[in-house]
Parts: structure tokens; C-alpha cells; sequence
């Protein structure tokens, strides 16, 4: 039975619906609580498109990931879903106080 990796993201700001999702045949990278997470160019559900850029991304912290796993059409399911909230604080010293490298 072929794996399928979802990495869900939500914002929790808003509405807490998926902002967007990711598939991949491998896991994604683990997040903890409090890590910072960018947006430098999503392409974003519901028709909205990218409204961030590597010049101008939307900072995030993860707030909760939560996991989930289930069979989908001879399929298993692996789900990471990640609640983000909104930062505007300082860039962290560990990548200096200029942009980021896109």
C-alpha cells in the first residue's frame, strides 16, 4: 500500500481553515511549538492564490501540529497538520536582522 504525506497548514487567525496543503511521498520535516514558519510564496486554497513573496514573506509561529492517519483509496494517509499564528516580532539573531535568502 503506497504512503501519501499531507502537510496541512492553518491559520489560526482567521477562520482556522487550511490555508494549504502540501503532498509528498516522504514525511515532512518535524515542527515544534514556538518555531518560526515563512511563507515566501504558497500558492493558497480557495482561489487566492500567493500573496506572499521571497521579498516580502508572511512570518508565522507554529502554534499545535497535529497528526493524523487513514486509508484513502488503497492509500495510507499520513496528515501533519500545523496551526500558525501570525508574527511580527524581530528576525531571529541566528539569521541576522536582513531578509531572507530566496
Amino acid at each position: 500500500m503506497p504512503n501519501i504525506y499531507e502537510l496541512i497548514i492553518c491559520d489560526i487567525s482567521g477562520e482556522h481553515k487550511p490555508i494549504a496543503v502540501f503532498e509528498s511521498e516522504r514525511p515532512f520535516m518535524p515542527l515544534q511549538v514556538g518555531e518560526r514558519f515563512d511563507d515566501h510564496g504558497w500558492d493558497r486554497l480557495g482561489g487566492i492564490g500567493k500573496i506572499a513573496t521571497s521579498a516580502e514573506p508572511i512570518r508565522y509561529l507554529v502554534f499545535a501540529t497535529k497528526h493524523v492517519i487513514f486509508e484513502r483509496s488503497g492509500k495510507l494517509i499520513y496528515q501533519f497538520c500545523v496551526d500558525l499564528q501570525p508574527y511580527s516580532g524581530p528576525r531571529s539573531p541566528a539569521w541576522g536582522q536582513h531578509n531572507p535568502v530566496g
